[in-house]
C-alpha cells in the first residue's frame, strides 16, 4: 500500500458515497492500481447521479415556486466542484461537496 497513498483517501470517499456491496466487491480484488480506478469510476458516478438528481430538484421547485436563484446557483458551483474532485480526489474537497449537497436540500425544503 505505500505505492497508492491516495487509496486511504479514496477509501474515505467511497465509503461516503457508494453502497456496501460495491465497496465489498471492490476490495476483493488484489490488484491496487485496479482497485483504485475502480474507487475512482464509482466515486465519479455516484456523485454525478446524486448532483443529477439534485439539479432535477431545483429545477422543479423553481417551476412551482420561483426565486429559487440561490440554490441553482449553487448547483451550478456544485457541478464544477464535482469535476475537480474528480481530477484530485482530495479529502477536504469531498467534505465540502458533501456539504454544500446537505446545504443545498435544506434550501429547497423551505
Amino acid at each position: 500500500m505505500k505505492n497508492f497513498p491516495e487509496l486511504k483517501d479514496l477509501r474515505y470517499i467511497a465509503k461516503k458515497t457508494i453502497s456496501k456491496g460495491t465497496l465489498k466487491k471492490i476490495k476483493k480484488i488484489k490488484d491496487k492500481s485496479e482497485q483504485v480506478r475502480l474507487y475512482q469510476y464509482s466515486i465519479k458516478s455516484a456523485l454525478e447521479i446524486k448532483y443529477a438528481e439534485l439539479k432535477d430538484k431545483v429545477e422543479k421547485k423553481d417551476k412551482e415556486k420561483g426565486g429559487q436563484f440561490i440554490p441553482t446557483t449553487k448547483v451550478l458551483l456544485l457541478g464544477s466542484k464535482i469535476h475537480y474532485l474528480v481530477v484530485t480526489f482530495n479529502r477536504k474537497d469531498f467534505k465540502v461537496i458533501n456539504s454544500m449537497f446537505k446545504k443545498i436540500e435544506k434550501e429547497i425544503k423551505k
